[in-house]
């Protein structure tokens, strides 16, 4: 067997070596997910965070394992790939999930930021979680508050931001303000830009990079032209706003900032994303920093969830899973690597060292919404640790995570509005789809790599 990524540091002072123990019964761990490869298959364990290649032989009684371990397998063992038939791994990870928050290490500084220059919005989607909220558009005095509460809370370390809205190029003033404090501070800082793409041109483009620090771009692409326009139903557009859209994605690769493009996908444009991705294709494949990926609506932000069966979500599940595979064959599939940490929370709303600010200058837990998790201001160091507690809980797992092969990298909140109240197929196959990606993606690096 070959070793790709070791095992985590910190879960691997956690946990103790498993040693093979002779006439017992062994099965695979059930927190494990295999890939095939013409070479052999590649074994990644979601609670480790180890990954391994078995070829030849090796693969081949890994496949057929049934209760004893063959001699060429009994390192398997050492690593959790196999596990006693007995083992309550779902306890397990649960076990050092706890045991890992509590290491030293961690601190309180806020240094992720999801910053919303306004809620209003060139375009009317339809399926807009923020549809009906009220228009607010922070201004340049809440702007430097801001800048202030950033610099002064994140403990000298680097900030990350995200530009956020509604719309966040509808107020690019306030961008300029939060940037330019936070470097005559001297605190280093990045960005990325959640954006319909719409409003860029040449020298938003050239401030973006040079002065905003943005490393990245996400737009959001529901379909061929006619498909898109219909759909984003822009503010008094000029022109195309499809091809206005692909032209600046264009300015920005050309200016060094990568574009991820974000796929949405319902059962009314599923058909028109494969003559999309072929544009795509046509137009970026082969493009430094260009990739997309995929979401299902339904199971999404922002929809009023219908009833849907269970057999209408495998449905769409599936369809996720033939779109996915179709874009990857083309190349313009976005570039993931396994996370070389251990998994403590699900997004921003429990991280410890993220907020959101909202036009007003509120300090919330989750970038979906402006109005519900708020726990501070900009304008003062007052904090309800009540709400940031009660944004931490988490649902009480359900009987499929017993056999999830995610679940130690699987945390559902109670509070959390982007995800329905059980896990369902269509989430589970975008988690798949995420994690396949980010394994092949680091086996590919490992293949190009020098190695003595």
């Amino acid at each position: 067997m070959r070793q790709i990524v070791p095992p985590l540091v910190l879960i691997q002072k956690i946990l103790e070596q498993l040693k093979p123990e002779e006439g017992a019964s062994y099965r695979p761990t059930t927190h494990c997910v295999q890939i095939q490869q013409p070479e052999g298959v590649l074994l990644y364990h979601t609670l480790t965070g180890e990954l391994l290649l078995l070829e030849g032989k090796e693969a081949e009684q890994f496949q057929k394992l049934s209760g004893s371990v063959p001699a060429a397998l009994t390192g398997l063992i050492l690593c959790r790939f196999l596990v006693p038939q007995e083992t309550n791994e779902m306890a397990l990870a649960d076990l050092v999930r706890g045991v890992a928050q509590r290491f030293p290490g961690k601190d309180n500084f806020l240094t992720k930021y999801v910053i919303f220059t306004t809620t209003a919005c060139n375009a009317k989607c339809f399926y807009c979680f923020e549809a009906g909220a009220e228009t607010v558009t922070m201004t340049e005095e809440t702007a430097r508050a801001a800048g202030k509460y950033i610099a002064e809370h994140c403990g000298g370390k680097p900030v990350h931001i995200e530009w956020f809205g509604g719309e966040p190029l509808m107020n690019p003033r306030v961008i300029n303000v939060i940037t330019d404090y936070l470097r005559l501070q001297g605190v280093e800082f990045h960005s990325r830009i959640t954006s319909n793409g719409y409003l860029f041109d040449a020298s938003t483009v050239l401030r973006a990079k040079e002065a905003w620090n943005a490393e990245r771009v996400q737009i959001t692409l529901d379909g061929t032209e006619e498909v898109y326009n219909r759909r984003k139903a822009y503010v008094d557009p000029e022109g195309s706003p499809f091809q206005r859209v692909l032209g600046n994605i264009g300015l920005l690769l050309d200016a060094g900032v990568q574009v991820t493009v974000r796929l949405n996908m319902d059962e009314n444009n599923e058909q028109d994303l494969y003559l999309l991705v072929d544009e795509l294709a046509e137009r970026f494949a082969g493009r430094t920093g260009f990739g997309i990926y995929l979401r299902v609506l339904m199971e999404n932000l922002g929809v009023e969830p219908p009833s849907y069966t269970e057999d209408v979500r495998c449905a769409l599940a599936a369809k996720a899973r033939a779109l996915w595979e179709y874009f990857v064959r083309k190349g313009i599939a976005e570039k993931r690597t396994l996370r070389q940490r251990p998994t403590f929370y699900s997004c921003g709303a429990d991280n410890v060292n993220a907020a959101t600010i909202t036009p007003e200058g509120r300090l919330g837990r989750c970038e979906t919404t402006c109005e519900r998790g708020i726990w501070g201001s900009v304008f003062s160091d007052e904090r309800d640790d009540a709400v940031l507690r009660q944004w931490r809980e988490r649902r009480t797992p359900e009987e499929l995570c017993r056999v999830c092969a995610f679940y130690p990298q699987c945390v559902r909140l109670k509070e959390c509005v982007a995800r329905s109240e059980h896990c369902s197929p269509v989430e589970r196959e975008e988690r798949r789809l995420r994690l396949r990606q980010a394994i092949l993606g680091t086996y590919e690096a490992w293949k190009t790599t020098d190695r003595v």
